[in-house]
């Protein structure tokens, strides 16, 4: 009690004398004030928005730090809500990597070493070292096969415009050893898809409905696009909107809980999110990449990112508790448009949002 009313008294003297001197006590007025209390210069942080605007089709950019959203901003009307959902393009890879998480959690499959032949059976009529290639090889992008993707020209439209894309995907020779090499591929991340479906019965989408997204409290109008043999696409496709992205990051933040509810082990969030091959820079503030995921560090700090073409980000900083999530409408847009996109919102998290946050 003693300490209350010393504190109570201090307070009414400041007053006092700030009355007395006709000093007026100024609140400074922040553009975001959640990000004030979790540490975050909201100043800066408004900078970051200003260089987003910018952007004729972005959608979305939300900041969330220790589990509260402290800034969200939306853009280009209709479609661009916090849950308005949109292909997050290869974004959706990241989610497919932490399906096979869960179902290997779940022993549907038995780990990351199991061959497609163990996993699909014996696919015929090509080079039969491609039955050899593991479900690790599809996950970091060192399945050994030929494919030209992030470098122009692309074949990614030749891919999806098949008239049929696992056929697509098995005309393709071998070119390296399996893990050696990191050759980023839709045809890799499409037969994760394949082996998810064939090794637990359901669709990518169904088991993620099941043990994802409901377990995260998604629920609603989502949509996960498929081949035309009924498989939904591994790399791409996947419908969703920034909250559901930003419950994405937590978890990986939280290493596999949801609300004290284990979703998938700590094991493999750990896994997913730790070096396997260089990514040669592919991307700029990516060399190393993990299960779907690409890795940097910012000042020694780590990060892991869920990319997609165009602006989708999924950025997520262990040490700072921060994740970052974009969205920009990456249709009727050019490749060089989409590409300028991406680049203006990536520069703006690296130069602008993170030095923002303080320690």
């Amino acid at each position: 009690m003693l300490k209350k009313n010393i504190l109570l008294i201090i307070i009414i003297t400041t007053l006092i004398l700030a009355c007395d001197n006709d000093k007026e006590i100024v609140i400074p007025d922040y553009p975001y004030p959640l990000a004030e209390e979790n540490n975050i210069d909201s100043y800066k942080l408004a900078d970051a928005y200003k260089s987003i605007e910018t952007i004729e089709k972005i959608r979305s950019l939300v900041v969330a730090r220790n589990g509260v959203i402290v800034s969200e901003e939306y853009y280009n009307g209709t479609g661009s809500q916090p849950d308005s959902v949109l292909d997050v393009r290869s974004v959706t890879k990241s989610i497919s990597s932490t399906l096979i998480g869960i179902a290997i959690d779940k022993n549907f499959i038995k780990n990351a070493d199991q061959t497609l032949e163990e996993l699909i059976g014996t696919v015929e009529g090509f080079d039969s070292e491609f039955n050899k290639i593991t479900l690790h090889n599809l996950l970091t992008m060192t399945a050994g096969f030929e494919w030209h993707e992030i470098a122009e020209p692309s074949e990614f439209p030749d891919f999806i415009s098949s008239k049929d894309q696992l056929d697509y995907i098995f005309s393709k020779s071998l070119t390296s050893t399996p893990g050696s090499v990191f050759d980023y591929s839709d045809g890799a991340a499409h037969l994760v898809s394949v082996v998810l479906e064939e090794a637990t019965g359901l669709s990518s989408y169904k088991f993620a409905k099941q043990y994802l997204f409901e377990p995260l409290g998604i629920s609603g109008f989502r949509l996960w696009y498929e081949d035309n043999r009924g498989y939904n696409y591994g790399g791409v496709g996947l419908c969703i909107g920034p909250h559901d992205m930003i419950k994405i990051g937590e978890l990986y933040l939280k290493k596999g809980l949801y609300e004290n509810n284990r979703i998938v082990s700590e094991e493999w969030i750990t896994n997913s999110t730790s070096s396997k091959i260089s990514t040669n820079n592919t991307l700029p503030y990516f060399p190393d990449y993990g299960y779907y995921w690409w890795l940097g560090e910012y000042e020694g700090k780590k990060y892991h990112c869920a990319i997609g073409y165009g602006g989708q980000f999924i950025f997520v900083v262990p040490v700072y508790d921060l994740v970052i999530t974009a969205t920009c409408d990456f249709r009727s847009t050019s490749t060089e448009a989409a590409s300028n996109n991406w680049t203006t919102i990536i520069t703006a998290i690296m130069t602008e949002i993170l030095p923002a946050v303080r320690d």
